[in-house]
């Protein structure tokens, strides 16, 4: 039999105490029976190294944990330990579905280079979730219009020899820039219709932290890429196409969720109802109206029950 291939993950943190044990867990919790996780850390002193060690028994888990120049220098030197031939890194405060790595396995075997999935959004202050869909990956768009979800995506370590490292002179969009890198190089980026992450948004992340720079930075991103794909397509019909895109979408999210068999999403919907978490379908609708109407607080889910849920993968 072949054997199941490794794959590496790598977390850079920095005084996540309060995040890193939801990270830690779901990557043990995965289904895929060959992992090693990787935690790189930057000097903490707030009790995460602590919480790291004790997780030294529940999978294959090493971490250094000593000063560094910023997140993609540290993922560089995550990345510089590993020993699979599958890769990702998951930031401390953002989670993976006991299915992910499985899911991306599979559609590397079947021969992408790198792989992204669908995310949930979990915004804990306001106390609502909802999905977030990703198109097919096209250059002009993914320059020019749209990010991928950086916590779903894996690649294959063929494509990290070809690559190297992570521009480190980015300190905001360096996986947007490796994913374009990517591209350019002539490697194959697919989209699975299947929610691999869990990405936690709250006030303390640096895209928030830091808005003129993160603007400053996809500014120069774009103007890196232009050559390759090409200037901007029609801002107004690309935005129209995208919001409407959206809705159908949550929609279709709502309606799959009602039947036995979904073609897409189908082990997150699973999910849902093997925890008896439903889904707000009467909420979900009022995506049809301009984002002015929606009622506060509206979530795709019950955030209580996905979070007690999430906590006992």
């Amino acid at each position: 039999m072949t054997p199941t291939p490794l794959a590496s993950i790598v977390t850079p943190v920095l005084n996540r105490a309060t995040t890193i044990r939801a990270c830690l867990a779901s990557v043990s919790a995965q289904t895929h029976p060959n992992v090693e996780h990787i935690v790189v850390d930057g000097g903490s002193s707030d009790g995460t190294i602590e919480i790291v060690e004790s997780f030294r028994s529940s999978h294959e888990l090493r971490w250094i944990s000593e000063p560094d120049g910023g997140m993609y220098e540290a993922i560089n030197k995550g990345l510089g330990l590993a020993r699979g031939t599958i890769l990702a890194y998951l930031n401390s405060d953002d989670m993976y579905l006991p299915w992910s790595i499985q899911v991306a396995a599979a559609s590397l075997e079947r021969g992408a280079d790198l792989v992204y999935g669908d995310l949930g959004l979990l915004r804990p202050g306001r106390r609502t979730f909802h999905p977030k869909f990703y198109a097919p990956f096209d250059l002009n768009y993914y320059t020019h219009f749209a990010t991928i979800g950086q916590p779903s995506v894996f690649w294959g370590d063929d494509v990290a020899r070809v690559l190297g490292d992570f521009d480190t002179s980015y300190q905001l969009l360096g996986d947007c820039e490796y994913w374009l890198r990517a591209a350019v190089a002539g490697f194959a980026l697919t989209h699975v219709d299947e929610i691999l992450a869990i990405q936690t948004e709250h006030g303390g992340t640096l895209r928030h932290t830091r808005p003129v720079e993160l603007d400053a930075e996809f500014r120069r991103l774009r103007a890196a890429y232009v050559s390759y794909a090409g200037p901007p397509a029609d801002h107004v019909l690309t935005f129209l196409r995208q919001g409407l895109q959206w809705r159908v979408q949550q929609i279709q999210f709502a309606l799959d969720s009602l039947i036995r068999s979904p073609r897409k999403w189908p082990r997150f919907l699973r999910f849902l109802k093997q925890n008896e978490i439903k889904v707000d379908h009467v909420r979900l609708f009022w995506y049809l109206l301009p984002g002015r109407f929606w009622p506060q607080g509206l979530s795709a889910v019950d955030v209580e029950a996905l979070e007690t849920s999430l906590a006992r993968q």
